[in-house]
């Protein structure tokens, strides 16, 4: 009873003294307020990364055979990053290595890529784009969809044709109310007839595909490469996981076996998957929730602080009605309890504009930038119990202060 009396009484209050009100929930709002909004694009990256990024870059069932690690954590030792900067490069012939030992492969495909400057059409140009030269498969392996024109065939690559297939940025910025297909574009001093463009991808990470041109392979070793017979990455793509696993064992064997390297020596090449990428990003993503609390904790203190110093003043402020309770027959406990109901229902309501606030600024963010944006349950029930913890850390001392009143003293107040 005394509960929802107390209850009652702080909402009134809240009500009645809406300035003053607010500028008592301020440090509470605040606090939530970036709890909520870091936990709204933090969870919304994660869910990005482990269910499209992850999958984009390598492929469901996808390993790929790189010189060194892509994937840093910062724990590695400066001696082992030394030793990986000396791996040999991968060539096409490390590409035989790896057909003759996955031949039941259901897709395999090696490519190179590179940033570029800028690619044009006419006087429109793009700047910041990402070349790649690959072999035929690669987009299929990749999952990369046309949704104009055509991708790469055998016969470009057999023929060393000047094609190439393009992001739905790059037909964005330079074919505007244009259709792109068999214009030329030109990088650097070559030209190119464009015959496909990709489905947009979007996103934060939208720029792996949309601002990206594909060449055959071929072509890019002649026009682009430093060295003709390197790539970068050589990718498998199997049936199942289970027949990755076992690829990825004939793989690492065949090429440790070419490379003449003995039992206990360390691989001289890098094999990733997105199970690797996800790993890294659990670890980088359980850091970040650590330090949230951490970080809003300093204006939920100042929060409790004004919230108590509040309750303070309106203890001595309602003397006499604490002794009227206790003349007939309230307990400690009953004015403990009834001034850590209000105490807790005050900041309980800051919480809650905080978290709609909070909400609020994650989807902004989502509507007006890159970056996705989720609404965790957990972050919710969080922001709501530190809401809790907070009223009754602020009002034990006010409700100790009500609840020793004497009487007959309190009584005689004005």
């Amino acid at each position: 009873m005394f509960v929802l009396e107390g209850i009652w009484i702080a909402l009134q209050q809240v009500w009645a003294h809406k300035l003053k009100s607010a500028f008592t929930l301020i440090g509470v709002i605040i606090g939530i307020t970036f709890l909520i909004a870091v936990i709204t694009v933090v969870e919304g990256m994660n869910r990005y990364v482990q269910e499209d990024f992850a999958g984009s870059l390598f492929g469901v069932n996808t390993f790929t055979v790189v010189r060194r690690s892509r994937i840093s954590t910062g724990a590695e030792t400066q001696e082992r990053r030394r030793e990986q900067a000396r791996n040999p490069d991968l060539t096409l012939h490390d590409v035989q290595v790896v057909r003759s030992a996955v031949p039941d492969a259901w897709r395999l495909a090696y490519s190179s890529d590179r940033g570029f400057d800028e690619v044009s059409y006419k006087d429109r140009r793009r700047r910041n784009i990402r070349l790649i030269g690959a072999s035929e498969g690669y987009e299929a392996l990749q999952g990369w969809e046309v949704t104009r024109g055509r991708g790469l065939t055998p016969l470009d690559e057999r023929r060393g044709l000047k094609v190439a297939v393009i992001g739905a940025e790059i037909e964005e910025k330079l074919f505007p109310g244009l259709d792109p297909i068999g214009k030329e574009i030109r990088i650097g001093s070559q030209r190119f007839e464009v015959v496909g463009v990709w489905d947009k991808q979007g996103g934060l990470f939208g720029n792996i595909r949309d601002a990206s041109i594909l060449l055959p392979f071929s072509v890019y070793r002649q026009t682009f490469a430093r060295d003709p017979s390197d790539v970068d990455q050589i990718s498998v793509k199997m049936r199942s996981l289970e027949e990755m696993e076992a690829a990825q064992l004939a793989v690492e064997g065949a090429l440790r076996a070419d490379r003449g390297l003995r039992p206990g020596d360390e691989n001289s090449f890098w094999i990733e998957t997105s199970s690797e990428l996800l790993d890294t990003w659990d670890k980088i993503v359980r850091v970040l929730f650590a330090a949230i609390p951490g970080l809003v904790s300093i204006s939920l203190v100042v929060g409790g602080i004004v919230i108590m110093n509040i309750m303070l003043l309106s203890v001595a402020g309602r003397v006499r009605e604490i002794g009227i309770r206790k003349a007939v027959g309230a307990r400690r406990r009953d004015i403990l309890i009834q001034f850590l109901a209000e105490s807790s229902t005050l900041s309980i309501v800051g919480a809650s504009i905080g978290i709609l606030l909070g909400i609020g600024i994650g989807k902004g963010v989502e509507a007006f930038t890159p970056m996705p944006a989720s609404v965790p349950p957990w972050g919710i029930a969080l922001a709501l119990t530190l809401g809790v913890l907070v009223g009754v850390g602020s009002g034990l001392y006010p409700a100790y202060r009500a609840a020793k009143q004497d009487p007959i003293v309190a009584l005689r107040s004005e």
